[in-house]
């Protein structure tokens, strides 16, 4: 298995779409600790430091926003890219057992979505600590919210990237596949959510992004496209990673028995 997962590891490195994800979520980051210091009131809108801890831990999480974006972008490369060169075949002539290969790239796309994390993270500290400095934020303030940020982002980038390994299993196409993972965080669930809100006053927390959210805790950047605000329910972070997990495993399996085990030749 470790054979296996490094192999995987190997394609993940030695093709370019998995470094542009990390490149788009680098740039994603970016705007997000600009956004960071954007603070408007009353139509006036300035450029300033971060104070309050809700807004510390957004310029800390700067890079929630590129994690439900890219994550499942990289869980979706991770095995549609078998399809989309065609060597799928090759693969299996290695690794006959099928589950074992599916186990693997989960494993990967995992691993990998934790580098765009750390990446997403090394931004915030050369863009967004000079930032505030210049502007007279508190370093200081701004370290007390890593603790609280930082291990819910890294369990976010994970399992979103399993999700989108699971949305890839059940889609071989790779350009469907990317569509249909943001098409479900990014339009789908918004609609959903301001269906049920408005005509049920139900709060639908289950679905990708806002579970993504409370794992992350509870962060509300600004322009999410999840649908939370401020002021809505949430999952606790332990169920929300349940949800993710269970979109992910559930897309997975339903992929593997449909589609993943078809013949290829």
């Amino acid at each position: 298995m470790i054979q296996l997962v490094r192999s995987e590891l190997f394609k993940l490195r030695t093709t370019p779409g998995p470094w542009v994800c990390v490149a788009v979520t680098v740039l994603l980051t970016g705007l997000g600790i600009t956004t960071s210091f954007i603070v408007g009131h009353h139509g006036n809108v300035h450029f300033t430091a971060p104070t309050t801890p809700l807004e510390l831990r957004n310029l800390v999480g700067a890079g929630y926003e590129a994690g439900v974006v890219m994550a499942p972008v990289i869980g979706v490369i991770c095995i549609t890219t078998e399809y989309r060169h065609r060597i799928l075949t090759a693969t299996l002539l290695l690794h006959p057992r099928r589950a074992e290969v599916i186990t693997a790239k989960v494993v990967a796309s995992g691993i990998w979505s934790l580098v765009m994390s750390v990446a997403s993270f090394a931004m915030v500290a050369a863009m967004g600590i000079p930032l505030l400095v210049a502007e007279g934020g508190s370093v200081s303030a701004m370290l007390h919210q890593v603790g609280p940020v930082v291990p819910g982002i890294l369990a976010a980038y994970l399992l979103l990237a399993v999700y989108g390994m699971g949305i890839g299993t059940l889609v071989r196409n790779q350009i469907a596949g990317v569509i249909l993972a943001l098409g479900i965080t990014l339009v789908l669930e918004p609609i959903i959510v301001a269906i049920f809100s408005s005509l049920a006053h139900m709060d639908v927390n289950f679905l990708p992004s806002r579970a993504t959210q409370a794992v992350a805790g509870g962060l509300v950047p600004r322009g999410t496209g999840g649908g939370g605000g401020a002021g809505a329910q949430l999952l606790s972070w332990w169920l929300g990673a349940i949800a993710l997990v269970c979109w992910g495993v559930g897309t997975a399996f339903v992929g593997y028995f449909t589609t993943f085990r078809r013949d290829v030749t």
